[in-house]
């Protein structure tokens, strides 16, 4: 049971694994309108709508998506769509008239629109493959301090896994069970003592550890935000806002943006770069081609060239944007590559960065 965790996003999903997940409809969203409009002119503001929310999660960086950049993607948006499909709810919507009939509209884009957009305006595109994150998060309501999980269910937490998911961050909530009781208190998570928050996060195996605290005291909402990475780095966030669902909406643009500065490069002529992976423990094509694909599926990466192969040892050349250390970001989410010690593999470690194939996803 240590091993596993619950992933909240409206329900709790019972998972094995909480490590590097590979994000699903990045370019894609759901929009539900008031049916108060011609068809055309709701699926003109559907897509528009769509757009923002595609951009924010593709970039990471919803602070970026507005003003004259945002309204050029509006204008634009019409020519980036794939498909799109219109279905009616079941439940009536508010608008000017009351409550009316809505519709959902499902738009999916073209990455490569919504790519080549980004890039021109020096955003970051950044991949499907990203951290998990545990959030221990802890409520105060009128001065009463509780931690929500999954045997400790709250609609600040749900409301928070609904924001996330809309700027693409993968969380995952604690269990709140004994184990997480005796090891961990709401004073501990509202207090952000890092050392007892990580030592609860061991038993969960996340790629990061974000702690979150909200108060709501005579109507006056407020909140922090403090993101754990594996290798020691902190990142802390003073939130503000009017409602609990502006709070939450700012909480998790912040988590999004520390994450795709780690992992996502601006896409351009003067970002790339080149280096060699040297990689041992391959025994057989089929695993060459294993640790071929994945490298090709790195958001930061342009090209994989076969280099040579030398009993076990395959190495690579890889083209990349941005600054190499994202790409060994991007590669410690994997299992399925394993850091090698120094010169494990080639005595020249400038020529090359060494790994060793561990065959596990």
């Amino acid at each position: 049971m240590n091993s596993r965790i619950f992933f909240l996003l409206m329900i709790f999903w019972f998972t094995s694994s909480a490590q590097a997940v590979n994000v699903k409809g990045l370019y894609s969203a759901e929009i539900n309108l008031p049916v108060t409009q011609s068809e055309a002119n709701m699926l003109n503001q559907a897509f528009r709508l769509a757009a923002e929310q595609v951009l924010i999660k593709v970039s990471g960086n919803k602070e970026a998506i507005i003003g004259d950049l945002l309204s050029q993607a509006r204008k634009q948006s019409a020519g980036w769509v794939a498909q799109h499909s219109v279905a009616s709810l079941s439940e009536l919507l508010p608008s000017d008239d009351g409550l009316v009939p809505g519709k959902q509209i499902k738009v999916t884009f073209y990455p490569e629109s919504i790519d080549r957009f980004l890039s021109q305006n020096g955003l970051p595109v950044w991949g499907s493959n990203r951290p998990s994150v545990l959030v221990w998060l802890a409520s105060e309501n009128n001065g009463i301090r509780r931690l929500s999980g999954s045997n400790a269910p709250s609609q600040i937490l749900n409301d928070f896994a609904r924001a996330s998911s809309l700027v693409g961050v993968p969380i995952y909530a604690p269990l709140i069970d004994q184990v997480d009781q005796n090891n961990i208190t709401a004073a501990d998570v509202w207090g952000f003592f890092e050392d007892t928050i990580a030592n609860a996060s061991q038993r969960y195996q996340t790629d990061a550890v974000a702690a979150l605290r909200v108060s709501n005291y005579a109507g006056h909402i407020g909140g922090s935000l403090m993101v754990m990475q594996k290798t020691g780095e902190t990142d802390r966030f003073v939130l503000t806002g009017d409602n609990l669902e502006s709070l939450l909406d700012q909480a998790s643009a912040k988590l999004a943006n520390v994450f795709a500065s780690r992992y996502a490069s601006v896409r351009n002529s003067g970002s790339a770069s080149r280096l060699n992976i040297q990689i041992g423990g391959v025994s057989n094509y089929s695993s060459m081609a294993k640790v071929q694909a994945y490298l090709e599926s790195i958001g930061v990466v342009r090209e994989v060239s076969l280099v040579q192969v030398k009993g076990e040892q395959v190495e690579y050349s890889v083209e990349i944007d941005g600054d190499k250390q994202k790409l060994f970001n991007s590669i410690s989410l994997s299992r399925l590559l394993i850091e090698a010690p120094l010169n494990a593999l080639d005595p020249d470690a400038n020529r090359v960065v060494s790994y060793l194939y561990s065959g596990v996803n």
